[in-house]
């Protein structure tokens, strides 16, 4: 396990142009989804909105995730000088078209799929935690509507604002649902750990992919879980960490580039481990054909 993160470190630092389409997709993606909060006013228009982000996801997803792949193929080959090692990182870029060839009809799959796991999971986290947290009374959610159309909560403070108008009560039941909502995503995505690798490397159709994943990580239960749980500590301190940055903003800056950093590492982490404990490694006969 201790290999696998180091060793993950290195190709995360070898290959950092992988932080590039993922910075330049989360951009225009909040570009759109502002452009779209304000032009969207009719079913229509939502329609296409939706079917752009679907499409955008796809050709992003399709093309990067390829292009990780590729990028941990490239940490097995030994370069004698380190200008051999930066042209074969820059050629890197040339696989991302390949990758939409080959993955787009693929990910375009996974977003929908997601979308019904989203639609059958939140009317069971639902009912869950009506069973065990319970609803806010009458009085209560009154209160709740009044804080939320309060007019300074949108101009002033944000959500800051929101907390402090909220009683100790309604700060329980919140704590308790968010702590619901974040013990149910984890779940969610330890289950969906493999999925992705195991379409890139194995089988294109998401469905078959999803099941065959699933059997992946509760064959190697103890080692993914392991793996999932550091993985998922790391990533809560660094965020618990950018909530105090929002306050500087050259702390907020440079978590920003932590974030990104951590995201592509993280992924590399889970290709990587995917890699060395199911991909059968490829003979020298194999290569020469």
């Amino acid at each position: 396990m201790k290999n696998l993160f180091s060793d993950a470190a290195k190709i995360t630092n070898y290959n950092l142009i992988l932080t590039i389409p993922l910075i330049i997709f989360v951009k225009v993606l909040d570009l759109y989804s502002l452009y779209s909060k304000y032009t969207v006013d009719s079913i229509p228009k939502f329609i296409l909105a939706s079917i752009t982000i679907l499409f955008m996801f796809g050709v992003f997803c399709s093309g990067w995730f390829y292009m990780v792949e590729r990028a941990i193929d490239l940490s097995k080959k030994v370069f004698v000088l380190d200008e051999d090692r930066a042209k074969a990182t820059l050629n890197l870029f040339k696989t991302i078209p390949d990758g939409i060839g080959k993955f787009f009809l693929s990910f375009v799959g996974v977003y929908a799929i997601f979308f019904v796991i989203q639609l059958f999971a939140t009317p069971i986290i639902y009912v869950l935690g009506a069973n065990i947290i319970g609803a806010l009374d009458d009085a209560s959610m009154l209160s709740l509507q009044k804080t939320v159309i309060d007019p300074s909560i949108a101009s002033n403070l944000g959500m800051a604002a929101f907390i402090d108008k909220l009683t100790p009560e309604q700060i329980i039941f919140f704590g308790k649902w968010s702590l619901l909502f974040m013990v149910v995503t984890s779940i969610i995505l330890y289950l969906l750990m493999l999925w992705i690798p195991e379409i890139i490397y194995k089988n294109t159709n998401p469905l078959v992919a999803l099941w065959d994943s699933l059997v992946k990580l509760f064959k190697d239960f103890f080692v993914s879980f392991r793996l999932f749980i550091s993985l998922w500590l790391m990533g809560f301190a660094l965020l618990f960490i950018n909530t105090f940055a929002v306050i500087n903003p050259i702390a907020y800056i440079i978590m920003s580039i932590v974030l990104f950093y951590f995201s592509v590492y993280l992924v590399v982490v889970i290709f990587l481990y995917y890699d060395r404990t199911f991909v059968e490694p490829v003979s020298d006969d194999d290569e020469k054909e």
